[in-house]
């Protein structure tokens, strides 16, 4: 099935308001972009539902405070995937780096291959999952064990 040019669009702008939020340029509340059931799913990390996303989320936020942490997720090649509903692939480069802005330029931190499959909600459309794949792996790449401790509640 082809999108049309709206739903393209639309789903579009969930998945740019998406990394918006993962970079802290919008303040969204990170759980709200997905169903009540909607998941995130990184390689081994998984956080599914709307408690587990806010903790993710909240989590994400209090870390990158503390360490004084930015990113910024150039999401490129963005493109509709076949079958039925509303699905997207993207490739993700992220720069990353610690300390007072202006921060440093240098390479990517890391590169991952995402889907993001959407859906239309009476509130809009909302992730019913979005998951990543590494590709290529840098030192600030995330720590995905801790990121799913936080997601369950326990202390990273």
């Amino acid at each position: 099935m082809s999108l049309s040019p709206d739903i393209f669009l639309a789903a579009q702008e969930l998945v740019l308001r998406f990394w918006a939020v993962v970079d802290e340029v919008d303040d969204t509340p990170g759980a709200v972009l997905f169903t009540p059931a909607g998941a995130l799913v990184i390689e081994d990390f998984r956080a599914a539902g709307t408690a587990e996303l806010s903790r993710y989320f909240a989590a994400r936020r209090t870390l990158s405070t503390e360490r004084q942490r930015a990113t910024r997720h150039l999401c490129t090649n963005l493109r509709a995937l076949p079958g039925e509903g509303a699905r997207l692939a993207a490739t993700v480069t992220v720069f990353s780096g610690t300390g007072p802005r202006p921060l440093p330029l240098e390479a990517p931190s890391t590169l991952a291959d995402f889907t993001f499959d959407c859906v239309k909600t009476p509130d809009g459309w909302r992730f019913r999952e979005v998951r990543g794949a590494l590709v290529f792996a840098g030192a600030d790449t995330p720590d995905l064990k801790k990121a799913a401790q936080a997601a369950k509640g326990a202390s990273a």
